[in-house]
């Protein structure tokens, strides 16, 4: 039989067992072959990532360092113009995407296209996922996974929830989704995931059966945009205004549903999966409603996320979470689309890296290595993710985050991300990366050309 590629043997470690246990010094050989075997599987079919190497003459991956040049900046996915979506070019779009991921245009069958949301679900027809992230810009990323990362996250799911203890795969839990029923989002994908493998049968309820619009997301984030600017008109702000004010008395019929069920039920093992926001609401009606912290089912099995953006919960949001679920099962992790799965919490609240995912600790601007492997390093969190098929897995984050090389107290190795993390722009001043606008100069280019 052919030995597996260093790709496949660091993927295998999510179902082999001891992912976060390897050897420091022999996961670090690893990963640097499979750093230049990503690199080379993904150079000739993502032209953006092509042209990187070309600009700045990296030819091969002979050191960690090498990556730096390579990295995407956290914007790179959203560089499309707006104006691609407004006017209906739903060539040009894809045209874009085709820059950014192993899509190719002839692919995917845009003829007819009406809207944001049918071209995604042609995107997806055509044996891609395109998942998005949603942002205040008017814009949201598009991130493609193709199927075996889809397999890859399930088996993730699978056999790592909840680590360093994880669930075994059995469906003993009536589930509440607190999320639409369906959309291009992967926490939705994760969530629906999850009630599959750790849900009754016939025992999901969701907080809406209506499936989550991309064209919505980014209407209402351009509309608040213009809102701020001054730009819109009254009637603009007047129907959104409406909409929004439905939908909120639609959410709170949808929560208090919800939490009566949860309250009826609170003495079984029970699945809650919802965003951070999502679930400080759902907490504050359920102590509304007489059920007491730390009073639920051992056996109940809580997903959250998301962080605190824009600052909307209060400083001390975590303590809440971890007083009302106290002595249940919380999937703690640091983590964010662009990964595939997350950095999962040890005992003493480490963040542990997957082996497939290789920390590059940069400096702010986004242009220095500051990896010592010895020592705890401060610094801007970047990494590529070597399990990713559909998209090159190289990227320059906005955090700000402290990661220990050295082995953790918890015992295992390292490298571990610290609880305090921060994005760049709430320390004060501008979060700006070097390469990021290069690398939008050339979309702008191939998208143009």
């Amino acid at each position: 039989m052919p030995v597996p590629s260093a790709r496949e043997q660091i993927r295998s470690l999510a179902v082999t067992g001891g992912t976060f246990d390897q050897p420091a010094d022999e996961l670090r050989e690893l990963q640097l072959e499979a750093a230049r075997e990503t690199f080379a599987a993904h150079r000739e079919r993502i032209p953006l990532l092509r042209t990187r190497a070309e600009e700045t003459g990296v030819r091969d991956i002979g050191g960690f360092e090498d990556l730096v040049p390579l990295l995407f900046s956290h914007t790179s996915y959203k560089s499309y113009p707006v104006s691609f979506i407004t006017q209906g070019r739903w060539d040009r779009l894809l045209r874009w995407y085709s820059t950014v991921s192993v899509v190719e245009p002839d692919e995917v069958d845009v003829a007819g296209v009406r809207d944001i949301d049918e071209w995604t679900d042609r995107v997806t027809a055509a044996g891609h996922r395109p998942y998005i992230t949603s942002g205040t810009s008017g814009k949201v990323s598009f991130l493609n996974c193709d199927t075996s990362d889809l397999d890859f996250l399930h088996d993730i799911l699978e056999n790592l929830t909840c680590w360093p203890d994880p669930l075994p795969p059995k469906p003993t839990r009536r589930a509440y989704l607190l999320a639409p029923a369906s959309g291009p989002m992967r926490s939705i994908d994760g969530y629906r995931w999850h009630a599959e493998v750790f849900g009754r049968p016939g025992e999901t309820r969701l907080l809406t059966d209506e499936p989550l619009r991309v064209s919505d997301l980014m209407s209402s984030a351009l509309l608040r945009r213009r809102m701020a600017e001054g730009t819109a008109t009254p009637q603009e702000i007047s129907t959104f205004e409406n909409v929004s004010a439905a939908r909120e008395r639609d959410l709170d019929e949808a929560v208090t549903r919800i939490v009566d069920d949860i309250a009826e039920h609170r003495d079984e093992p029970l699945l809650i999966a919802g965003m951070n926001n999502q679930q400080f609401t759902l907490i504050q009606a359920l102590r509304a409603r007489g059920v007491t912290d730390g009073s639920l089912h051992p056996d109940t099995l809580v997903l959250s996320g998301g962080g605190n953006k824009l600052r909307a919960l209060p400083d001390d949001y975590q303590q809440q979470f971890a007083s009302f679920y106290e002595g249940v099962r919380r999937v703690r992790s640091y983590g964010m689309t662009e990964l595939q799965g997350s950095c999962l919490a040890c005992e003493e609240g480490h963040y542990h890296l997957p082996p497939w995912v290789i920390p590059l600790v940069l400096d702010q601007p986004g242009e220095k290595l500051l990896n010592t492997e010895q020592a705890v390093v401060e610094g801007r969190f970047a990494f590529l993710d070597v399990s990713l098929e559909g998209r090159w897995g190289g990227l320059i984050s906005g955090d700000r985050v402290f990661v220990d090389f050295a082995r953790c107290p918890c015992g295992r190795p390292g490298p571990a991300v610290l609880p305090d993390i921060q994005r760049y722009g709430d320390l004060g001043g501008d979060d700006k990366i070097t390469c990021a606008s290069t690398l939008d100069t050339y979309v702008r280019g191939m998208i143009h050309g």
